[in-house]
């Protein structure tokens, strides 16, 4: 493979075709005339960065706080959310600066007041400093992905298709002396990324999250650059190309956006399974407007949700190799042209870059280099060998066959803030720690959902790796429709599984209500969330048979029917 998979130069040849038809370095000729790259060095994939941080204490308990609740995303109700800036002193590898801005990041699922993701912006209170050429650094804190290697190996795999991605390695942060462990190191997509890939760095780039390129959502693109001219036409004239009739479809959106640069980066959307995202989500991308070709170029981003089959908020859509929920990829997925481009680019690149040795030998390389869990690896190294042998069955097939994709309702947020949409739920438990899900005899629940009260049957405890980390969950179960039952999932990372009351934070520290399929347990559909609440742990035994009991309240918004 290329760059960090690289094992010889003939496999480096063997990419030339490859990364010639999906143009690197999209739009126009790489800014090379700056001289060397100072960076290079900070994103040495086998280096591990030291990261300390000294911070006044009080302000980073606010700073850890800080964050969106889950009512507030999904109701719509977030926009013009802010993070507050503190100052810090850092040192980047003995390396000491003062005055260093710091800030909490990330729009949900990876959102922790435990360890949270940070932004460190060396020139934001000293004009002009840098640190190795880069005026940012971005620490993600894997709480996602317990392995470390879902980000790095994502974004490397764009790359070497010929997609614009991030640079990415690895950091250890330590916070007034507490070491929080290992984060992800992931460029930031700002104007020096821009420039290493196109001669105009000056125009529009936006972020999505739960944001889209139609009418509805396109409002709540984040412009990152240009901000006060806030000159969206680039981005209408696009949504208007979406809108025309088949036979016109292709040309009028070659107006506004590199076709084969979007193909690449829609399939290996699918080849890594970055279900979060763009094409799977309307979530977690940037798209850059190049002003020497006219045209949008996608961008990858939060790709800790890469390698996971998950379909959370559009569960019908259970094929391996279609993820087509944003506008641009729904409406060429419609057009047959379209798809076929699509089939035929998602063929070429499984076939390219899809070797199972070398990516095997990534995520332990990562393991390794991160002390990662034994399960976490072999979590990865067990859907590495699926995924595989998943699409290789899935790309057998003629174009033909491939299925229909049915768009979510919505995705997160809405188009307008929906305050009355959100409620309140509450409850009690009483059970034993069980190692596991089974039945817990003896066990009592009672739910209170919108001042109603609910009959929940009976009660399961799961303890481990739950579905959004390394944590710990308690299900409490009732049958719903054909076979399948309604659970409430409390959400509660390990350091707080103690006698005592824990705020709830984003979804580290949450409650939520899910349709669950008994064959297919790990892929739950999400019918609500709750948020600004409490978990109260009156009885926190994990020893087999051991007491839990306990009691939650929280904020509550529904999603889906139940």
């Amino acid at each position: 493979m290329l760059s960090q998979f690289c094992r010889s130069a003939l496999i480096l040849m063997s990419f030339a075709g490859v990364l010639a038809a999906c143009g690197p370095g999209q739009g126009g000729a790489p800014n090379a005339g700056d001289g060397p790259d100072l960076s290079v060095a900070l994103f040495d994939r086998d280096h591990v960065i030291d990261v300390e941080v000294e911070i006044d204490p009080t302000e980073w308990n606010i700073l850890c706080q800080d964050g969106r609740t889950a009512p507030s995303v999904f109701s719509g109700c977030s926009d013009g959310f802010a993070y507050q800036n503190f100052r810090a002193t850092v040192t980047v590898d003995g390396e000491r600066y003062r005055n260093v801005a710091i800030r909490k990041k990330g729009f949900l699922g990876s959102l922790s007041n435990l360890r949270p993701s940070l932004k460190l912006n060396f020139g934001t209170f000293v004009e002009g400093r840098t640190h190795a050429g880069m005026k940012r650094m971005t620490l993600n804190n894997n709480r996602q992905d317990p392995s470390n290697t879902h980000q790095c190996m994502a974004y490397e795999l764009f790359r070497q298709a010929g997609s614009i991605a991030p640079r990415c390695n690895f950091a250890r942060v330590v916070v007034n002396g507490e070491d929080l462990g290992i984060y992800t190191h992931v460029e930031s997509v700002k104007k020096p990324m821009i420039r290493r890939h196109f001669s105009d760095d000056s125009g529009n780039l936006y972020e999505g999250q739960g944001s889209d390129v139609s009418a509805d959502l396109i409002d709540r693109m984040q412009l990152k650059t240009n901000e006060e001219l806030n000159d969206r036409s680039d981005l209408r004239g696009l949504a208007a190309a979406l809108e025309v009739d088949d036979d016109q479809l292709l040309d009028a959106l070659e107006e506004h956006l590199d076709i084969d640069a979007f193909m690449t980066f829609w399939a290996m959307e699918a080849t890594t399974s970055h279900w979060d995202s763009y094409s799977g989500n309307r979530n977690n991308y940037l798209m850059y407007h190049d002003p020497s070709s006219d045209q949008f170029y996608f961008i990858p981003w939060g790709a800790d949700g890469a390698f996971q089959r998950i379909r959370l908020f559009n569960p019908e859509n259970t094929d391996i190799a279609v993820l087509a929920e944003g506008a641009v990829a729904n409406r060429l997925y419609e057009h047959p042209e379209g798809r076929a481009m699509y089939v035929d680019r998602l063929r070429a690149l499984y076939e390219q870059l899809w070797d199972e040795d070398v990516l095997l030998a990534e995520a332990d390389r990562i393991g390794a280099l991160t002390n990662a869990s034994s399960s976490s690896l072999e979590q990865q190294r067990r859907f590495i060998v699926a995924q595989g042998e998943g699409l290789r069955v899935a790309l057998a097939r003629e174009v033909a066959a491939f299925p229909e994709w049915i768009r979510a309702p919505r995705g997160i947020g809405a188009p307008e803030c929906r305050v009355e949409a959100i409620t309140r739920i509450s409850g009690e438990f009483e059970t034993v720690w069980l190692n596991g899900p089974s039945p817990s005899p003896g066990s009592s629940v009672s739910v209170v959902l919108n001042g109603e009260e609910q009959q929940w049957q009976s009660l399961l405890v799961a303890a481990g790796l739950s579905t959004q980390g390394d944590g710990y969950q308690l299900f409490m179960l009732r049958p719903g429709p054909d076979g399948q039952f309604f659970a409430i999932a409390l959400e509660i990372p390990r350091e707080v599984f103690v006698e005592g009351v824990t705020e709830m934070h984003a979804l580290e520290t949450s409650v939520f209500l899910a349709l669950v399929n008994p064959a297919t347990p790990d892929q739950p559909q999400i019918v609500g969330f709750g948020g600004v609440g409490t978990i109260r742990l009156d009885q926190a035994s994990t020893e087999i048979g051991g007491p839990v009991s306990g009691s939650f309240e929280s904020e509550f918004i529904q999603i889906g029917a139940f």
